[in-house]
């Protein structure tokens, strides 16, 4: 131990990152804690092949302290954790993956977001209570019926490239980067609306996203899966904008549906990602603002479903639509979400050049803490309520659309 302890000093100088130790001898050195136990402690450097454990003893008395604390709060943090309840745990392993994640915001827009060319499914047969189970790389999806092996993948081919559009966005939603290996994300299927109702699933809906749980469930039926004899295939001509959606949802930090966020933004982004084309396990952003146009002022692409909103939009004034409590928003859930999804987008794309420091600005702050008006401040970067509404109606004029704020 000791001998291990004199190379690590050799090894570690002060160009690698980490806390600065002190050995006993007043040696000092650099290198992470990677863990703990009450007489070890491990370290690591990028210099050193593999992580090297060594005597606490070995410290020098500040040291000392700070692993038996940090250990400590190691052990009462796993005894918490033990405690939760499952749901909670899953939700709390899921925070404490995003730490080590970084921000985005200087990512550019995506083109074409596709799924992995290779695309891996699990078939691991029926589970407790006549589940069956399925599994990609990001995904865990249970169904109450079994499925084709082809209708398997192809639904997987829509989770997976669906996680890889809201990973490519430049917005910094950490959840959408965690691997698979340490998250996988849960999707819960049902044959028929009413086996979807049964289970919790809001009536007269097409999928849901439950958040304390953090899991997805959507009828087949919404996903365009029809039954053919004992078996079931896709129906190819619906539409699959139901499942982006709301995988969208599980995808965004709980940060983004804070007040000032929650029912326009994060509506509006669901929205976003839902109406871009979506074709083969590719979504074609660079046709999204089209999608989009036509998507609210009418019935969609090819006459497949829309908003119907049409070309002259009467809108509330925008300070107080945007505030408005989350149970105002989906009680006129047509054209706040259609409305959303214009501003979203014109945040997006339209506002100033398109250089989305704006909404970068107010994302960051909902980030750090911020929520309401002073969120929104942010956003309007210094604009009146009143500017902010003539540069939306503008934005969206030179595409055909007018929209009125009263």
């Amino acid at each position: 131990m000791r001998a291990a302890f004199s190379l690590l000093v050799l090894f570690l100088v002060s160009d690698c990152p980490g806390r600065t130790w002190t050995s006993k001898e007043g040696v000092t050195f650099e290198g992470e804690l990677v863990e703990a136990t009450v007489q070890t402690v491990t370290l690591s450097s990028p210099k050193l092949a593999k992580p090297l454990k060594v005597p606490i003893s070995e410290l020098a008395t500040p040291d000392q302290i700070f692993v038996r604390a940090w250990h400590a709060d190691q052990v009462r943090e796993k005894q918490a954790v033990a405690r939760m309840h499952p749901d909670q745990r899953r939700q709390y392993e899921l925070l404490k993956a995003t730490r080590a994640i970084g921000e985005n915001f200087d990512g550019k827009w995506p083109g074409i977001v596709s799924a992995p060319g290779s695309l891996e499914v699990s078939d691991l047969s029926e589970g407790a209570e006549g589940k069956f189970v399925y599994h990609s790389p990001h995904y865990e999806f249970v169904c109450d019926v079994q499925l084709k092996r082809s209708l398997v993948k192809r639904l997987a081919v829509l989770f997976e490239a669906s996680r890889e559009y809201c990973r490519q966005l430049p917005i910094t939603s950490k959840k959408a980067h965690v691997a698979g290996v340490r998250h996988r994300n849960r999707i819960l299927l049902f044959e028929t609306k009413e086996g979807y109702a049964k289970a919790g699933g809001p009536p007269g809906s097409a999928g849901v996203y439950i958040g304390g749980k953090d899991v997805i469930m959507v009828p087949l039926t919404s996903l365009g899966v029809r039954k053919v004899g004992s078996s079931y295939s896709i129906d190819y001509d619906k539409e699959n904008r139901t499942l982006p959606h709301e995988l969208t949802h599980q995808l965004t930090d709980h940060y983004y549906f804070r007040s000032g966020a929650r029912g326009w933004f994060s509506e509006g982004l669901a929205e976003y990602v839902g109406v871009t084309p979506y074709r083969s396990g590719s979504f074609n952003v660079k046709k999204a603002l089209t999608a989009i146009r036509d998507y609210v002022t009418g019935f969609g692409r090819n006459g497949k479903g829309g908003r119907a909103l049409g070309d002259e939009i009467s809108a509330p004034n925008l300070k107080s639509y945007m505030l408005q409590s989350y149970g105002s928003f989906v009680a006129n859930g047509n054209f706040n979400y259609g409305m959303g999804l214009l501003i979203t987008t014109y945040f997006f794309h339209f506002d100033r050049a398109g250089d989305r420091v704006a909404i970068t600005a107010f994302l960051q702050a909902l980030r750090e803490g911020k929520e309401g008006e002073e969120a929104l401040s942010a956003l309007r970067q210094g604009r009146s309520w009143d500017e902010l509404e003539d540069q939306i109606s503008a934005g969206w004029r030179g595409r055909g659309l007018r929209i009125r704020f009263q």
